[in-house]
């Protein structure tokens, strides 16, 4: 595989619209998923694999609320995947963030973690990449145009 196979695998990513796009699926798509799901992402203990066959979208509104439903699990069972195979302090920084009950803020994260505000906030990026790369359900990554 040359070095233009791999550029075309493995596009250059935009970083900080990246960053913004984790950040998005954090605050706004975990807490409808797991409204949708009927289930909180903390109450998920370990990744698990499912044999349930997925079934296809026929229009049904009873089929299509099932249908949400198992997706939405499946978005939260993936993210908990996906935090699992970052760096440890990848998963520190994102379940204080968003797993706790305290929701504490950066300074309060900065001060718990002992970092200065500049590292805190290169490994709070660098964790939002890490699960970029990780979650697989969908991609997260935006990538900068290359001709």
């Amino acid at each position: 595989m040359g070095k233009n196979d791999m550029i075309e695998l493995f596009p250059e990513v935009n970083k900080k619209e990246t960053v913004d796009r984790v950040k998005h699926f954090f605050n706004y798509t975990i807490p409808k998923m797991e409204r949708y799901a009927h289930q909180s992402i903390t109450d998920i203990k370990s990744p698990t694999i499912s044999d349930m066959p997925k079934a296809s979208h026929v229009g049904n509104s009873a089929e299509e609320t099932i249908y949400k439903h198992l997706y939405a699990q499946e978005v939260l069972k993936r993210t908990v995947e996906a935090i699992a195979n970052c760096s440890n302090i990848s998963r520190t920084i994102i379940n204080k963030l968003y797993f706790t009950r305290e929701k504490p803020l950066d300074w309060q994260i900065m001060e718990q973690l002992h970092y200065h505000e500049n590292r805190y906030y290169f490994y709070k990026n660098r964790a939002f990449l890490e699960f970029a790369d990780a979650y697989l359900l969908e991609d997260l990554h935006v990538f900068i145009n290359s001709k």
